[in-house]
This record gives C-alpha cells, structure tokens and sequence, in this order.
C-alpha cells in the first residue's frame, strides 16, 4: 500500500493498482492498471520515488523502476520493449481481457529498463 499525502486529499493505492507514474514539472498523473488516471497530484515524479522507498519494503520498492525523466513503472506489467521503436508496452488484464498500453521512452531508457528486469528475474 502507498499513501500519497497532499493538502486537498490522501490517496491509499496498491501497488498492484500502479500501471506506471507520469511527472510534467512540478505535477504526477498516476495511471491505473484499471485503465483509471488519477490526475494533477503536486508532486514531482523524485518525491513519488522518494515515497515509494519511505513507505515500502526491499522486495516491494523492487518492482518499480525508473524510465528515464518522466516515468516510474511498474514492471511487473511490462510486456515488450521496443529500443528502435522507442516503446515500452504493458499487458493489462482488465475484466477477463487483456488490454496493451505503450508509452515512449528513449533508446537508453528502455536499455536501462531491459537490464534492471533482467537483473530482477535473474535474483528472484
């Protein structure tokens, strides 16, 4: 569970919830593995991070990552990256069907996201 704190409301999340994390500037849009988008919170994506460490065990923090500035994933829902293509894809299994969401990222992001899964599946 991650509770997200501001001056207007407290959002309770499970991790399983958290298809990835957006920041634009000063703000994070949180997209939802339901296909929901909880908007606007005045976070940047850093102090999102730096919740997600305070609040979360080794094993837990370990299926988020970074992807490059704008993106906190969670890669248990990563599908297929696409380095050339400069695609990253999550399956989402929502209501018995399985739904597919690709964001951009750079080349090296997505390098950089191809070994931290790789480390992850190679220790667990």
């Amino acid at each position: 569970m991650l509770t997200i704190k501001n001056k207007s409301e407290i959002l309770f999340l499970r991790l399983d919830d958290i298809l990835y994390i957006q920041a634009d500037g000063n703000y994070c849009n949180i997209y939802l593995a339901d296909g929901g988008v909880i908007n606007t919170l005045t976070y940047q994506r850093a102090e999102i991070a730096r919740m997600l460490e305070e609040q979360l065990s080794k094993d837990a923090l370990s299926r988020f990552a970074l992807l490059g500035r704008s993106y906190l994933i969670n890669t248990d829902y990563v599908l297929r990256i696409q380095p050339g293509k400069q695609l990253l894809t999550f399956r989402v299994n929502k209501f018995g069907s399985t739904k597919k969401i690709s964001i951009k990222a750079t080349t090296k992001a997505l390098q950089e996201i191809e070994c931290f899964i790789e480390k992850k599946w190679a220790i667990g």
